[in-house]
């Protein structure tokens, strides 16, 4: 049993006097109230699922010898910088656990196998940053402590006056700060968030309802409803489902430009995540949260429903629609048809049992379908929301660089520029600047910062479509030159091929672009950690020369990121030669499709003489199925590629006409 007050302050949920003042509370059990005294019995409150009554009327002495009888002693832990590691007390691989540090939980995960009766639980990647300082580890399956120990880091190099080093974990855990189910670092649930969301929730389903869409909740928004008639505890969102009937994926992703378009008719802003998932800022609290809502494109294709993420099944249009009420913190909320149907395909068939482990597994032939339909817009969006500044790679030097090969007056757009100190640089000479992030609080500073002397635009360069029309508004502007410090190698490849399509389009005869990134990888590697990747120069030269780029080596230098120093290579990039890569890879799809489509058929397979002819065998079946698939992953974003053309064209045609 618990008896960490900050602990159950935590999980009792603030539920009237419940939520501050006991010493413990055990199912079935009275609580002494050690706070003021309150005059009798407060009211019920749900703990991890399970219902405690505390009252006032039992000694301090009776409860703590309650304490003593029900509580097992918790086994000794051990704590490095892989992970946190205890002999098995005997709980079976797949049990759900908190781990707490200083007593208020962090993070929870599902118990591996025991490994020679000793348990490894890795840290999430996102606290690896954080391994600092010292404090204590309490590990709980359900309400009951099964390991526990104290931890001390010995002191990492990192920080310095204008970049501070990353928070301890215990000031992690003081602050409430939590791992999500995306193994994202968040600030903890609170009722006023929770009311906030209700509020936002509310207002967007009335927007879109008088637009003609039919929404309703989703997600982790219905698991609640359903489950407790209220938000999940540890929820900081709310999910809508918009569904759009039989659709091809192309008409989603048409649907949602069009959806877009009205939600900023109405003066939300919108957040593309992909062709089928939006996100809507809905405010933030007292203390700072943000608040957001999701919005999930939900249809049916070829007898399938489809809800990006996650859900591909095989739910009948009449299990969705026509929409039902359900209560949800006290006020009704549409909901589809069968919420039981949608939470199992969902879910699985175990969604009724709580799992505060929970992590969504999606199958990997739906997530590649969904990807390549739809994009993926937001990765690490929200790490470079919490750090676009910290990683300190980017010098005055790079816009000395490009200030050399500028003249007064010509346009230079400073791609990834954080808060727009460099893109400030340029324009006190005299450059006009165009600064381009996608970090809420990046924009902020940056707007903050120019004063009016430069312009600042949101822009995802992870979508191609967003990049596309912004190299439309700056194609009347003359050669463009951009500045890519300390950014190009944290960008996903997809993403690059964005950055550089756009250089090759605008930069003309006279347009550069100069770029610093680090050639070698981080000694403290992680793939959840952009800013530790690399771009080596012959990586470089062979995605450039696929667009007609090339580029030429000013330097190397050392620069220190995060308390590492790593080289650097400072170039300038050009246009060159125009390649024709791109057509001999389409000519050769072509001629594979063609001859596929024209050929005869495939001849029995001969008898297999011997091992080496079935490996033989099995390379070959192994490399038409990798060629298979590389097709479809090709058509599939070919529909994608379709949309975004038509509804660049579309809007081009009605802004031309209006």
């Amino acid at each position: 049993m618990r008896t960490s007050h900050t602990r159950r302050r935590a999980r009792c949920g603030g539920q009237g006097s419940c939520a501050q003042g006991y010493r413990a509370r055990v199912p079935g059990q009275r609580c002494r109230v050690v706070g003021p005294a309150n005059g009798g019995p407060v009211p019920p409150c749900w703990n991890g699922g399970r219902r405690y009554t505390c009252m006032d009327s039992e000694s301090e002495a009776d409860v703590n010898r309650a304490d003593d009888s029900a509580r097992p002693q918790a086994i000794d832990l051990a704590v490095d910088r892989r992970g946190v590691v205890w002999r098995s007390g005997g709980e079976p691989a797949g049990t759900p656990v908190d781990l707490e540090v200083d007593g208020r939980r962090v993070w929870s995960t599902h118990l591996p196998e025991a490994v020679n009766g000793v348990v490894r639980v890795p840290w999430p990647e996102s606290l690896r940053p954080h391994l600092r300082g010292s404090g204590r580890i309490q590990v709980f399956a359900g309400d009951e402590p099964i390991a526990a120990g104290s931890f001390r880091f010995a002191p990492r190099p990192g920080g310095s006056a204008s970049i501070p080093a990353p928070r301890s974990l215990a000031e992690l855990a003081a602050a409430g700060t939590t791992v999500d189910k995306w193994g994202k670092l968040v600030g903890a649930a609170t009722s006023e968030l929770h009311e906030l969301l209700l509020d936002a929730g509310a207002a967007l389903i009335a927007v879109l309802a008088d637009e003609g869409y039919r929404v309703a909740i989703t997600g982790g928004t219905l698991l609640g409803a359903v489950r407790t008639g209220s938000i999940l505890e540890r929820d900081d969102d709310v999910d809508l489902l918009v569904y759009l009937g039989e659709q091809t994926p192309t008409d989603v992703s048409l649907a949602s430009f069009e959806l877009q378009r009205r939600l900023e008719q109405h003066g939300y802003r919108v957040i593309r995540h992909s062709d089928a998932h939006l996100q809507v800022p809905a405010g933030t609290t007292t203390a700072g949260r943000a608040a957001h809502v999701d919005l999930f494109m939900g249809f049916h294709h070829a007898g399938v429903y489809n809800q990006p993420i996650h859900v591909r099944a095989g739910l009948a249009e009449s299990q969705l629609v026509p929409f039902e009420q359900i209560e949800l913190g006290g006020r009704w909320f549409p909901s589809v048809r069968d919420p039981e149907a949608w939470l199992a395909a969902c879910y699985g068939p175990s969604w009724r049992v709580p799992d505060p482990a929970f992590r969504f597994e999606t199958p990997g032939v739906t997530r590649r379908r969904f990807e390549h339909w739809f994009g993926v817009f937001d990765s690490f969006r929200h790490h470079w929301q919490l750090s676009y500044d910290a990683v300190g790679g980017a010098r005055r030097s790079d816009a000395r660089d490009m200030l050399d090969r500028t003249e007064p007056g010509d346009l230079v757009v400073d791609l990834g520029t954080g808060s727009g100190r460099l893109a400030e640089v340029l324009a006190e000479a005299g450059r006009r600047v165009v600064a381009v992030d996608y970090a809420s609080r990046a924009l902020d500073e940056a707007r903050l910062r120019a004063d009016e002397r430069f312009d600042v635009w949101e822009l995802n360069l992870a979508d191609r479509r967003a990049v596309t029309a912004t190299a439309g508004e700056l194609g009347g502007e003359g050669d463009v030159s951009f500045l890519l410090a300390d950014t190009l190698a944290y960008l996903p490849e997809q993403t690059r091929r964005n950055v550089y399509g756009m250089i090759r389009v605008l930069a003309g005869e006279h347009g550069v672009a100069v770029a610093s990134f680090p050639t070698r990888t981080s000694r403290r590697f992680a793939q959840q950690l952009p800013e530790t990747w690399q771009l080596a120069l012959p990586w470089l030269h062979d995605e450039l020369a696929a667009h007609g780029l090339r580029f030429r080596l000013l330097r190397h230098d050392l620069r220190v990121i995060a308390g590492e120093p790593r080289v650097f290579a400072v170039v300038v990039i050009d246009v060159g030669d125009p390649d024709r890569s791109w057509e001999a890879v389409l000519m050769q799809r072509a001629k594979r499709m063609l001859r596929r489509g024209a050929g005869p058929e495939a001849p029995e397979p001969a008898p297999v003489e011997s091992s080496a002819d079935a490996d033989a065998r099995v390379a070959e079946l192994e490399r038409r199925v990798a060629e298979l698939t590389e097709e479809i992953d090709e058509l599939r974003e070919d529909s994608r590629r379709i949309a975004e053309l038509y509804d660049l064209v579309s809007q081009r045609l009605v802004d031309e006409r209006d």
